[in-house]
This record gives structure tokens, C-alpha cells and sequence, in this order.
């Protein structure tokens, strides 16, 4: 019998993602601003997107996952 593995991709710290985006899209604005704590806000209930990115020791574990989640949830809601 042949097991079917699925890759899970590891939370990333959100002090990494602000530079993956800025490398993404250099000439877009709202990137070259970005920090940690700004990216933080915009996912969290208190920003726009309602995502929870937990507090671990002053660094923001962000899962992938979950950003993918709430992408489908938001193109679902779009289509319907």
C-alpha cells in the first residue's frame, strides 16, 4: 500500500514576510512600508482581514494555511 504524503508548509514569522512582499512587487507603495507590526494589524481582527496571527514571544508565527483559508472564503463570498 503507497501512502500519500501532503507537504504542510511551516508557520512563517511575519518579520519575513514583509521583505518576501517588498521583493514581490518592489514598486508598489504600500510594500515599501510594510513592517512587522503594520502586516500584523492589516491580518488581525482590528485590521481588515480577520485573520488571527497568534503572539508567541514577540514574534507572529503566520500560517500559511490559514492565509489561503481566508483567500477562498474571500473569492467564495465574491462569486456568490
Amino acid at each position: 500500500m503507497t501512502s500519500t504524503r501532503c507537504w504542510v508548509p511551516e508557520p512563517i514569522p511575519v518579520a519575513k514576510v514583509s521583505p518576501l512582499l517588498l521583493n514581490l512587487a518592489p514598486t508598489w507603495a504600500a510594500y515599501r512600508t510594510l513592517t512587522e507590526l503594520r502586516l500584523v494589524h492589516f491580518l488581525t481582527d482590528e485590521g481588515t482581514e480577520g485573520i488571527k496571527v497568534p503572539t508567541i514571544g514577540n514574534r507572529w508565527p503566520l500560517d500559511p494555511i490559514t492565509i489561503r483559508e481566508q483567500i477562498r472564503r474571500r473569492t467564495a463570498d465574491l462569486n456568490t
